[in-house]
């Protein structure tokens, strides 16, 4: 991942809109002598066609900031507490170890392309 200090993110395409669950986290994974991982984040999040940003937030509308890695190797899940779909998926890193280096994978469905009730 880009290692920027301030004002960071690192983004996935989906290619399609896609029914989102969550995120896993990891710290930098090489053998190196610096220990790097991210240790909070928000995550924002748009649809296909769209150039609108949506802020994940929790159920009363604040801004959601996950709790990330506490070393580099162990992984991190964050369940989204409501899933998305998205198409777009930002990480914003607010504080890290070292410098805000991360591996992450969405957790979703490739199939599913709404939420059905």
């Amino acid at each position: 991942a880009w290692n920027k200090q301030q004002d960071s993110w690192i983004e996935v395409d989906l290619l399609e809109n896609k029914l989102i669950g969550g995120i896993v986290t990891w710290g930098r994974g090489s053998n190196d002598a610096v220990p790097q991982w991210v240790k909070s984040f928000n995550v924002k999040y748009r649809v296909d066609g769209s150039n609108d940003w949506n802020n994940y937030t929790d159920t009363g509308g604040s801004l959601l900031t996950f709790i990330g890695n506490e070393e580099r190797y162990q992984p991190v899940v964050n369940d989204f507490e409501v899933s998305i779909v998205a198409r777009y998926i930002r990480l914003y890193p607010l504080s890290w170890n070292y410098g805000p280096t991360m591996r992450w994978e969405v957790l979703g469905c490739t199939k599913c392309k709404s939420i059905s009730h």
